[in-house]
């Protein structure tokens, strides 16, 4: 196409050429000396009209021969730049539409090696030849009594994986679709927790080309929501729980909320184009009471459940066999995500709940970089541990430290989550800000920072007082984060809708 537009340029730039020609001839019979002149200017339009041509034809055959050249050099993905790796996440993970949108940013994308565009193009063409020849001519029918769909948050997923638990402890068939958090990696592995309890059998893990019927299907992340998967099984439910397992701001101050993370209206839309009809409910009493009093407004006209979802927690399967042996030393442990939310924002009140003196240790489990810059490096008796891939890592953790304390941001509700739950079930005394006391109730002491050095080296130093508080704790988790109360409180038990001769 663009080489015959070039050519029909050339043609009537050359008539033009020979128009100018024949206007000089009868100059020839007149005067010699003007017929050399007029063959001058002839020359000279000759060259302004084709000169920029020819030149066009050059850069055309250049580019041509370049782009023959990339349709020779397809490079591997995994050497390519990032953005194109991204893409095949994304086709992968269930966002085809968006992928499409990123090759068309990536292939208007001049910064970028033509090679490497044309690369990624036959490679997401190949992609698509190969999707459509694997494709089942009809889906795969699954029946299930309860479906989790489950986001990207180690928190979230945590949480997620003791319930699945629970209700394949009590016989329910389990569906499990992992639903990728888009903006942050669009096809990540499924969480290990919850990938561990995938048997194939009484938890069965759902592909995106399904089409499911359950009593329950139950969203554990509202953030993955915001951007829901377009390739996704139909799943056709009796009844849909979302829950709201963090706020949809990160901070609410005096000012009023900060930082959006997710927006109510829309995970509300995008659930009823999916999954229809659906009831909300808080992660828990914190988010609870977030939710009513500053997005009253948003829930005015949505189902929000009286009672919030809750966590689950077994005693049984964290309960340590003993303390800590006491060395005189007294360790103070945290098991947080890396961010700044989860710590005090300023160094007076980080220092206090953490204290840098003798004869306290701190044990973060985790990563400490956000504590580290509000403190400008880290106190010599901080020591900092990575992350097991498993329950088992942590719980070593808890055997290795005397209380937790959990101090977060003054403005960040919400942000201690599962980690206190465990470190109770495991018989660990946790230190907490009075302001957790609706979520954790007897389970946990409350103080002011600067009470947090008298209160644990008084827990850590009298083994009665250790025992008694450890009992308080597991009373009450017994009483609100069992699998019994779960039960009690939360519609699993609608899983009587699916025959169990459906079940497959």
């Amino acid at each position: 196409m663009k080489a015959a537009a070039i050519a029909r340029r050339v043609d009537r730039r050359t008539a033009v050429a020979f128009a100018a020609a024949a206007a000089t001839l009868p100059l020839l019979v007149l005067d010699p000396l003007y017929a050399a002149l007029a063959a001058g200017l002839v020359l000279t339009v000759l060259i302004g009209l084709n000169w920029g041509t020819v030149l066009r034809i050059r850069l055309l055959r250049r580019d041509i021969a370049a782009k023959r050249t990339a349709a020779e050099r397809v490079r591997p993905l995994d050497d390519a730049d990032p953005r194109l790796r991204r893409i095949f996440e994304a086709l992968n993970g269930g966002f085809p539409q968006s992928a499409m949108r990123e090759v068309r940013a990536v292939s208007r994308n001049t910064r970028i090696p033509i090679g490497d565009r044309y690369a990624v193009l036959q490679a997401v063409a190949a992609w698509q030849a190969e999707h459509e020849k694997s494709r089942r001519p009809e889906p795969e029918r699954s029946a299930f009594d309860v479906v989790f769909i489950v986001g990207g948050e180690p928190g979230g997923a945590a949480a997620s994986a003791a319930q699945i638990a629970v209700c394949r402890d009590l016989g329910l068939s389990v569906g499990v679709l992992h639903h990728p958090v888009y903006r942050t990696h669009p096809n990540p592995p499924p969480p290990r927790r919850v990938q561990a309890l995938i048997d194939g059998e009484s938890v069965r893990r759902i592909g995106l080309d399904d089409e499911v019927r359950c009593a329950l299907a139950v969203v554990r992340s509202p953030l993955a929501l915001m951007h829901p998967l377009e390739r996704r099984p139909r799943i056709a439910a009796g009844r849909t729980a979302v829950v709201a397992d963090r706020t949809p701001f990160k901070r609410y101050g005096e000012a009023g909320p900060r930082d959006q993370v997710w927006s109510v209206e829309t995970v509300d839309r995008h659930v009823t184009d999916w999954l229809g009809e659906h009831t909300w409910y808080a992660g828990g009493p914190l988010v609870q009471a977030v939710l009513r009093e500053h997005h009253a407004e948003a829930f005015a006209d949505l189902d929000l459940a009286a009672e919030p979802w809750g966590e689950v927690v077994e005693v049984d399967q964290w309960r340590l066999d003993g303390r800590r042996v006491p060395d005189g030393s007294v360790r103070i442990g945290r098991a947080a995500a890396d961010h700044g939310l989860k710590w005090p924002e300023e160094r007076e009140l980080l220092l206090a709940s953490y204290p840098d003196r003798e004869p306290f240790e701190i044990h973060v489990l985790g990563g400490a970089e956000a504590p580290a810059q509000v403190l400008g490096g880290l106190p010599g008796n901080w020591t900092v541990h990575l992350p097991a891939p498993d329950a088992l890592g942590t719980r070593e953790f808890l055997a290795a430290i005397d209380v937790m304390v959990c101090f977060t941001e003054a403005d960040a509700l919400g942000a201690c989550d599962r980690a206190p739950l465990e470190a109770m079930a495991a018989g660990v005394p946790v230190i907490m800000d009075r302001r957790f006391e609706p979520a954790f109730g007897p389970a946990a002491v409350y103080c002011e920072p600067e009470e947090v050095a008298a209160v644990a080296e008084r827990l850590a130093g009298d083994p009665a007082a250790y025992a008694a508080q450890q009992a308080v704790a597991w009373a009450h988790l017994a009483d609100r984060f069992s699998a019994k109360a779960l039960m009690d409180r939360l519609p699993l038990a609608a899983a009587a809708g699916v025959p169990s001769g459906e079940r497959r």
